[in-house]
């Protein structure tokens, strides 16, 4: 197990999360967990619920991480389990992200001897509503949160209005990822035979959890659109989630099952975003996108539903799209264009640059080391 330098000069964290499961947020978690400034201090992770494949991981590179399997509805023995590890892991700072988490956190931080807490929402649900109970209890709970974190302007104000957290102590920091990783040297003609894919093909594809959320039916309805002009188009899927057989089902009954990869949930992404013409997010509801994030900074232009913050990430007509929520026919249109775009390189290049300065993992953790 990593253990404490005597010497550390930084705080020790505590990221309490529902799970490690992967996805955009627990993949954050992931990496601030594993940042660098912090190995001689290492973060601690408590997962309420499963600890998942990114909590296993961390694990097994030796980090300190615990998983309770909260009991449905309110379970207040977590209040009592996240006090006793912020005592015994001698934490300084707890980051709470997301709703749940944050609910439980403050009171567990309170009674371990008023320890500092940070809050970020990652992310809405869809469509969003207000509840009586968040409105009467979210600004007593925000009296117990030093810091009020949103990840996009977007999510900031939904925040405010459907949760009614003070919109003036909200602070915005954007999602950053470490680009380093991204473009790496491998053949793409060997990763192109693994996933089944020939050597011609366009490749138009996503990352993302395969949930309602995602509303991957209408990347599915527009590749069948897109096809008409391109014939020659797949379109890949990373990822995996509770509506992979339905989604499979429907591309079955669209006549456009063999043009559609389900490859699964993957640690190997950097080597399959290159392969990509056009990254796709089509979300009823997005903060900012870790995947979105990653396959720009892998020189892909994207088509994104205007929702959230993808406004904030992509630039109309120079990294990408933004296109209405289910409005398949300018989804495809828009596909079209970037397939049949000689200057396509431009687009990548210029998406990849987006994302290197203003979306880096080193500006996102300078600004919640401040926090901190």
């Amino acid at each position: 197990m990593k253990t404490e330098s005597p010497q550390s000069k930084h705080p020790k964290v505590l990221h309490v999360v529902l799970s490690m499961v992967v996805g955009g947020a627990e993949r954050l978690v992931y990496d601030m967990v594993r940042y660098p400034v912090f190995a001689d201090n290492p973060p601690v992770v408590c997962c309420l619920d499963a600890l998942g494949e990114l909590g296993e991981k961390l694990q097994r590179e030796g980090y300190s991480v615990y998983h309770k399997n909260r009991k449905r509805g309110l379970d207040w023995t977590v209040i009592t389990w996240l006090r006793e590890i912020i005592r015994r892991e001698k934490i300084t700072v707890v980051h709470a992200h997301q709703y749940t988490p944050l609910f439980y956190a403050v009171p567990a931080a309170l009674l371990a001897g008023r320890i500092k807490v940070v809050y970020t929402e990652h992310g809405r649900f869809y469509p969003d509503r207000k509840s009586w109970k968040r409105t009467l209890v979210n600004p007593l709970l925000a009296l117990g949160v030093n810091h009020l974190i949103s990840i996009s302007h977007a999510t900031a104000d939904a925040m405010a209005e459907y949760d009614n957290f003070p919109r003036r102590r909200i602070k915005v920091i954007h999602n950053g990822i470490d680009s380093s990783g991204m473009n790496p040297v491998f053949d793409k003609s060997a990763k192109r035979l693994e996933l089944g894919l020939n050597e011609t093909c366009r490749i138009i594809g996503t990352a993302a959890r395969l949930n309602s959320i995602k509303n991957i039916p209408m990347m599915l309805r527009g590749l069948k659109l897109v096809l008409q002009q391109f014939p020659d188009t797949c379109l890949v899927i990373a990822g995996q989630g509770e509506e992979e057989e339905s989604l499979k089902q429907l591309a079955d009954d669209l006549g456009i099952a063999d043009q559609v990869k389900f490859i699964g949930l993957r640690f190997d992404l950097p080597e399959i975003y290159p392969l990509f013409d056009v990254f796709l997010l089509t979300s009823f509801s997005e903060g900012i996108s870790i995947t979105l994030l990653e396959a720009m900074a892998s020189g892909v232009s994207a088509v994104v539903t205007d929702v959230g913050g993808n406004r904030e990430v992509v630039v109309e007509g120079e990294t990408g799209y933004l296109v209405p929520v289910d409005d398949d026919g300018l989804l495809a249109g828009r596909v079209c264009e970037l397939l049949q775009e000689t200057g396509l390189g431009s687009w990548g290049r210029a998406a990849r640059k987006r994302v290197t300065e203003g979306f880096s993992v080193t500006g996102m953790m300078g600004e919640y080391q401040k926090l901190y």
